[in-house]
């Protein structure tokens, strides 16, 4: 994992046009971006990946960003990890499952959701 200091972060955000939710720059800053795992079945994404992996998701690509924030997967499971950003909470939830009824999931505090997704806080 390599973390993300708050200026590159700054720069990041400048250079791609959309802002990053609290709860995904914490992420970035204080575990990083990259694979891992005993497999490297599980990533967090760097924040430039986003919007090539998952605008195709959204029948309108203005929810993505500004919605819900993709920021990583579990390849293991098959679950997208994604942040509801009015809410600054995480969920995740099965692939297959439409960003329509993503609001219906189980949303985490930043804090719940390391402790139940992130083995050993990395």
């Amino acid at each position: 994992m390599k973390k993300i200091s708050n200026n590159k972060i700054d720069r990041i955000e400048k250079t791609h046009n959309f802002t990053l939710p609290g709860l995904y720059r914490k992420l970035l800053i204080e575990m990083g971006f990259g694979e891992f795992g005993v497999d490297k079945s599980k990533d967090i994404y760097h924040p430039s990946e986003i919007r090539e992996l998952y605008e195709s998701f959204f029948d309108d690509p203005e929810e993505l960003f500004n919605i819900y924030f993709p920021f990583g997967c579990d390849n293991e499971t098959q679950e997208l990890w994604i942040i509801d950003v009015k809410q600054e909470k995480a969920a995740s939830i099965w692939h297959e499952t439409v960003p329509e009824d993503w609001e219906d999931e189980s949303w985490l505090t930043y804090e719940n959701w390391v402790i139940n997704f992130l083995p050993d806080n990395l």
